[in-house]
């Protein structure tokens, strides 16, 4: 991919003049992307690159869930149903109280900065597709800790399709290069920035007040249950916390407990520690300089006393605390149990308000419904039971929104005379 690869700061002025050469030539066609995607789908059944994840330090059986995750995203089904449903257009017809008909259709916005985030294996190279699909050029800032998994998808993807090659540059440039990443900025007539606060603020100060930004900031995550969940459902956010690792933003952080007395809090949390711990068994142990981390945490926790109590049991923590209050878990396999009355859900996530994302619900039956309804006021923008808190369905809105509508303008072309 050495004709797509920067590893020094750009010439920026080489760099427009690929661009313009890009947006100046026929426009990028949904359907070019789609079938090169659909191609490169049916390749990943291949071997060698179950084989590569693994080399890259990805479990086998990771590994073979995350091609299979790929296979289904980057397929022509998905794909098709994603353009239908994200890049609809109005088309002709005439406004109320107006004479003269228009035409409103959907455009790209032209150029994209992906500044990515490294949480994800193969997000960067994601993110790039959905600006393909939307028909940008899309210039790629490459995360700290990427992999090279994002690079190879995309090298593939061109060497599938010729025609994408125009419409994808790499950046191999380390976020201390502010010059080069301004310049980036500068070129751009959006900035999609996947990460924190300090990542955004940073892109924040570089783009300029004509270039749009477009952010998928890190979002918070947990569980909702009654006091007496099942043990089924319980399981179900085991899982999801097993096998995330809780490092997504859809990742179960904690429960709520629907009570205000602590000492079901604490019951909750024994039920529910006996339960991680089980799920725990059928997942790989974390790396073990986290693992040490995690428990030294625990321990530090444990030590400290106070409101609180300490859960440690076998490759997984669950801790007990009595305040209400929204924040991330120490991560792998961890988690905490906090209580939160129904009647205080909108109250207690006020101050959390557009960090909200997913709320997997353990409750019972009659209670369900009302604690959803709550959520959503509050500003949770998904609703689930604790297993599927991270599984993706096509067409699913992120963080409330859908990429490729933010990713495009309608336009409006007044028809009567110019057609």
């Amino acid at each position: 991919m050495d004709d797509l690869f920067v590893k020094s700061k750009a010439d920026a002025e080489k760099l427009k003049k690929r661009i313009a050469a890009a947006l100046s030539g026929p426009a990028l066609k949904s359907e070019t992307v789609i079938n090169a995607c659909g191609r490169l789908s049916d390749e990943l059944a291949a071997p060698e690159y179950t084989a590569m994840l693994e080399a890259l330090g990805i479990p086998g059986s990771k590994a073979s869930a995350e091609i299979a995750a790929a296979r289904r995203m980057l397929s022509r089904e998905y794909l098709s149903y994603r353009v239908s449903r994200e890049l609809q257009s109005p088309g002709v017809f005439t406004p109320l109280f107006c004479e003269r008909p228009v035409r409103q259709e959907r455009m790209p916005l032209g150029v994209l900065l992906h500044v990515s985030a490294g949480n994800v294996d193969a997000l960067p190279a994601f993110s790039v597709i959905e600006g393909l699909l939307a028909g940008n050029v899309n210039l790629l800032k490459l995360p700290r800790e990427d992999n090279g998994l994002s690079a190879a998808i995309l090298n593939s993807l061109c060497e599938t399709e010729p025609k994408l090659a125009p419409y994808i540059e790499i950046f191999d440039v380390p976020s201390t290069d502010t010059g080069s990443l301004e310049a980036l900025c500068g070129l751009a007539d959006a900035v999609v920035v996947w990460g924190g606060d300090e990542a955004v603020k940073a892109v924040r100060r570089l783009a300029g007040p004509g270039t749009k930004l477009i952010e998928w900031g890190h979002k918070l995550s947990f569980a909702y249950a009654s006091p007496d969940a099942d043990e089924s459902a319980l399981s179900g956010i085991a899982e999801n916390i097993c096998a995330t690792d809780q490092l997504f933003c859809s990742s179960c952080q904690g429960i709520f407990v629907d009570t205000d007395d602590f000492g079901r809090v604490l019951e909750f949390a024994e039920r529910f520690a006996d339960v991680l711990e089980n799920a725990a068994k059928g997942y790989p142990p974390s790396d073990m300089r986290v693992t040490a981390q995690r428990t030294l945490e625990a321990y530090t926790e444990q030590l400290e006393g106070g409101d609180k109590r300490v859960l440690l049991r076998d490759g997984c923590c669950v801790t007990a605390y009595r305040e209400s209050v929204l924040l991330p878990a120490h991560g792998f396999k961890s988690c905490w149990v906090r209580p939160l009355p129904r009647g205080e859900i909108l109250t207690a996530m006020l101050p959390y308000r557009g960090r909200l994302q997913t709320v997997g619900l353990a409750c019972r039956e009659d209670a369900r419904d009302e604690a959803a309804e709550l959520f959503l006021r509050a500003g949770a923008v998904r609703i689930t039971d604790g297993r599927s808190m991270s599984e993706e369905y096509c067409g699913l809105p992120h963080d409330g929104e859908l990429p490729l509508q933010r990713y495009t303008k309608v336009v409006s072309v007044e028809t009567a005379g110019i057609e």
